[in-house]
């Protein structure tokens, strides 16, 4: 028994004619009528009985059909396209910081489909220490990141560096200006990212007299509402230049640290210890790239 003669078999069975079904596929009467012969021999039973002008089929044939409907569909899905596209489209997982995605323009993906259609990246934003572990107990091959992060387990590519802003109504003092150090917001109301990571803008507090911190009045993973508040002149806002650039306003000024200090590094990392698939490797590759442009 093989696929052709299952499915002579169940073209006969549907049609209630071999006429009719060597017309459908293509072939003889007399080629149907010996595919199903050989069937009935090979089964030892009837499968189809003359009356009249036309053939009905046996009780044996009505439970053949059932398992060999079975039996065809599932050779549909091993030699098709669907079963095909399923084995070669490779699925890359990408771990990112929260507004990373930000950076990286569709025009990039875009390009990175076309010239490998095979590979379909999942961008998923994490907090930065949860990324890190992923990372490091090998349920992701590849992220981005800010430092600082354990070198002795993991790689990295540097991939740009990310200043830090200050957000402010056009009405509060500090507008004025068109940069400003991080002193002159000493005692301020501000709303900055969370601060609890230490990869965040906490960091930056270890650096500075304790007289100049600024009072922290509101941690958000949300950059919109960072900027509502200084909109609303109720607080200052620190943002990256690059979200603070995407959300225009008319109300506030975007003013730029004078510190080289105040400035996220972002890097596409993986675990020493893992070996890369081909698919992490060439998305490597092109990230990298694109960033070196």
């Amino acid at each position: 028994m093989n696929q052709r003669q299952l499915k002579y078999f169940l073209e006969v069975y549907a049609q209630r004619s071999i006429t009719l079904a060597a017309k459908n596929l293509y072939i003889s009467p007399q080629g149907i009528s010996k595919t199903i012969s050989s069937l009935e021999d090979e089964l030892g039973v009837s499968l189809f009985v003359h009356k009249k002008n036309r053939i009905q089929p046996t009780e044996d044939a009505a439970r053949l059909a059932i398992h060999a409907q079975h039996i065809i569909d599932e050779y549909d899905v091993i030699t098709e396209k669907l079963f095909l596209e399923n084995m070669t489209i490779k699925t890359l997982p990408v771990y990112c910081s929260y507004d990373v995605p930000q950076l990286i323009p569709a025009s990039f993906f875009q390009d990175f489909h076309t010239q490998y259609p095979e590979i379909r990246i999942n961008i998923k934003e994490y907090p930065d220490e949860y990324i890190i572990q992923q990372v490091e107990s090998n349920e992701v091959e590849l992220a981005i990141v800010p430092g600082p992060f354990k070198p002795h387990t993991i790689n990295y590519t540097h991939l740009c560096t990310e200043p830090f802003c200050l957000v402010v109504n056009k009405q509060h003092p500090l507008a004025q200006y068109d940069t400003v150090p991080f002193s002159k917001i000493a005692g301020e109301s501000i709303v900055i990212k969370d601060s609890m990571s230490y990869t965040s803008l906490h960091q930056i507090y270890n650096f500075k007299d304790p007289r100049q911190s600024p009072n922290v009045i509101l941690e958000t993973s949300d950059v919109h509402l960072i900027h509502q508040m200084a909109e609303d002149n109720y607080a200052l806002g620190i943002s990256l230049m690059y979200l603070a650039k995407k959300i225009r306003s008319e109300k506030i000024k975007i003013l730029p640290f004078q510190e080289d200090l105040l400035v996220k590094n972002l890097y596409l990392i993986s675990n020493k210890k893992n070996i890369l698939s081909s698919e992490a490797k060439l998305f490597m590759k092109a990230l990298s790239s694109f960033f070196t442009k």
